[in-house]
């Protein structure tokens, strides 16, 4: 039975006194009673956004009497102001224009106030964000109970060809209970213990590189009490040369990037990437020298420190440049590229201002591989007036193989999902382990970590898409967030070379953000019928007739389009060949017909646009496109 606890926490003993290392003595007999210690893990305050509500014909309430309010509540601490910026600082209402109050609190208090909060005013949680992974960890659904008995130490060691050592390689172990995980070390070694069972219950070991290998999914591992050593294979063995010898991807193929004129690389054109980062000493990326870290104080030299990587992998997709380094190939090299860093430890507040910063630095287009599982109305006004302000933004779906996530359903952004193409990875690695056998169709296939529904406007590359990681290696990773560079990088090829586009690229607003949507959306190439999955389907440069580009006989993905033979067009490898037998003779692999229940193959919201059809003729026919 549990001893009574105290107001504070502690064990009800008294508390120790003097300097006898804690101990302390009952009476004269000189006998040491048990020491106590104070107590000192608790609930930890959590962070509120608070916010005069938009009210059309209604003064909003003035900001100084929310602040005066939570100053004067005991426990409340006011953690900063977000004054409005850009061109919503003059707006009198619509939304994202009034200054916004951070404040920390306990979460008891934090729930009255959102329950007691009037229709004037916005309370809500400034809930953590999130970007997309590989979501290994989920491998195993039985993986996910707290079992008894001793833990087992699993010694491994992860190399490369002819033995290389390979540190900072993730190890994933799983066993009958929780799964475990750690890092190499400078040996590539690494001790990881996992508990409820002996070594021979180990169900997986998956090993995930930091660069310029594949990674590796082991099941039923034949384990010893020793080192286990694991090899990985390099992506050069794939990729020969790579990567003095440059490489499209296979979803760029298909959406014809290697088909457009090497002279078209987004001009003129300003991105925005809302992510962790960018290293810019990438050989690759540095190009990319403006950004923000509003994960410190608005630094303006820490965001090209990188920690997670994940913002510099979707800078490659965007942006990677062949000058020094052949490497990867990015949609739009020659763009402005604007690197906004929300990650680690981002919040909804974070996300505002750097929705803010994209309007004030009249960014075009952004990325957004990011969600959460929350929602934010104060979020949602402000991607609203972004698109007002004439800034598009591109929002990942969500890894979670569930509804699509916040804030991949607000109406106001271009959501993306992720693709997958057969035989573009080894059948040994982790990406083998996204194919569901119902999602299938011919080549191509829905991933089953890809959030799905009604919101999604298209599909786009998701699953084994090699990109650039910090200190200049290469990584084959999958998720939403990788598709939706693609979608991004594309949005800005369009902007900065497309007539529809170009022309109006001085009138900022609304509608040239929907001229944008619409091209993406009826240009996409539909391969598995089903516009929750795909939407429109994958964007196609061919199909949105920008000039450059020149004529392929199919845009439907064949085994014939990935022989060397297709790589003479282009000087960057024409990419792998994995065979697998078990994916080629799939009885669920059934062919499905162009278009899904809708008529014009296109997502509620989405639908089929005659005037831009009738102007993409009048172009063509002007010998324009």
């Amino acid at each position: 039975m549990a001893e009574p606890t105290n107001n504070n926490g502690s064990n009800n003993q008294p508390a120790a006194t003097g300097s006898n290392n804690g101990a302390t003595q009952s009476g004269n007999s000189g006998t040491p009673s048990r020491q106590t210690v104070e107590a000192t893990v608790a609930v930890r305050p959590e962070r509120y956004l608070v916010a005069p509500r938009p009210q059309a014909g209604v003064q909003p309430m003035a900001a100084d009497v929310i602040l005066n309010t939570l100053s004067n509540m005991p426990d409340v601490r006011i953690v900063r102001r977000m004054q409005p910026r850009g061109f919503g600082a003059f707006s009198a209402g619509g939304g994202g224009a009034a200054e916004v109050v951070v404040a920390e609190m306990d979460p008891a208090r934090g729930a009255a106030l959102v329950a007691s909060a009037g229709p004037n005013i916005i309370v809500e949680r400034d809930a953590l964000l999130r970007h997309a992974d590989d979501g290994a960890i989920s491998a195993f659904s039985n993986a996910m109970s707290m079992l008894p008995g001793p833990g087992v130490d699993v010694r491994v060691r992860v190399v490369g060809t002819s033995g290389r050592l390979l540190p900072r390689a993730t190890v994933y172990v799983y066993g009958l209970g929780f799964p475990a995980q750690g890092l190499t070390d400078d040996k590539g070694e690494v001790t990881v213990t996992v508990f409820g069972g002996s070594i021979e219950t180990i169900q997986a070991i998956y090993i995930k590189p930091f660069a310029d290998h594949w990674d590796r999914m082991i099941r039923a591992p034949s384990l010893s009490s020793g080192v286990n050593t694991l090899q990985l294979r390099p992506l050069s063995e794939t990729y020969d040369g790579f990567p003095q010898t440059g490489m499209v991807g296979w979803g760029q193929r298909l959406m014809k990037l290697d088909q457009i004129a090497a002279s078209l690389g987004g001009q003129g054109v300003k991105i925005g990437i809302i992510d962790s980062g960018c290293d810019n000493a990438h050989p690759q990326l540095t190009h990319v020298t403006n950004g923000v870290d509003l994960t410190n104080n608005r630094d303006s030299r820490s965001w090209n420190h990188d920690t997670m990587s994940h913002g510099t992998h979707c800078a490659g997709i965007i942006t990677a440049a062949s000058n020094a380094l052949a490497g990867i190939r990015g949609f739009a090299p020659l763009a402005e590229v604007h690197a906004l860093k929300v990650f680690p430890g981002g919040r909804f507040s974070d996300l505002l201002d750097a929705l803010d910063q994209s309007i004030e630095r009249r960014l075009d287009i952004v990325n957004m591989s990011l969600g959460s599982g929350e929602a934010s109305e104060l979020i949602v006004n402000k991607l609203a007036e972004a698109r007002r302000s004439g800034v598009a933004c591109i929002v990942a779906a969500g890894n979670a193989s569930g509804p699509v996530q916040f804030p991949g359903v607000v109406p106001s952004v271009f959501t993306v999902s992720a693709l997958g193409q057969l035989d573009q990875f080894p059948p040994d690695s982790y990406h083998a382990q996204n194919v569901v056998p119902g999602l299938v169709a011919g080549q191509m296939f829905s991933p089953k970590f890809t959030c799905f529904g009604p919101q999604i406007a298209g599909g786009g590359p998701g699953v084994a898409i090699i990109s650039t990681v910090p200190g200049g290696g290469y990584a084959a990773w999958d998720g939403t967030s990788m598709a939706t560079p693609h979608v991004t990088g594309m949005g800005a090829l369009l902007l900065a070379h497309h007539p529809l586009l170009r022309d109006s690229a001085r009138i900022r607003g609304e509608q040239r953000v929907a001229q944008l949507f619409s091209l993406l959306a009826n240009s996409g190439i539909r391969y598995l019928g089903d516009p929750t999955r795909e939407g429109a389907g994958m964007p196609d440069l061919q199909s949105a007739g920008l000039a450059g580009v020149t004529q392929v006989a199919s845009a439907q993905p064949a085994a014939a389009s990935l022989s060397p033979a297709a790589s003479a067009v282009s000087p960057f490898d024409a990419g792998p060949q994995f065979a697998s037998a078990a994916f080629q003779a799939n009885p669920f692999a059934q062919p499905v017909s162009a278009f899904g229940p809708f008529s014009n193959g296109l997502p509620p919201g989405f639908g089929f646009n005659p005037a831009l059809i009738q102007r993409l003729a009048q172009l063509r026919a002007a010998g324009l496109l």
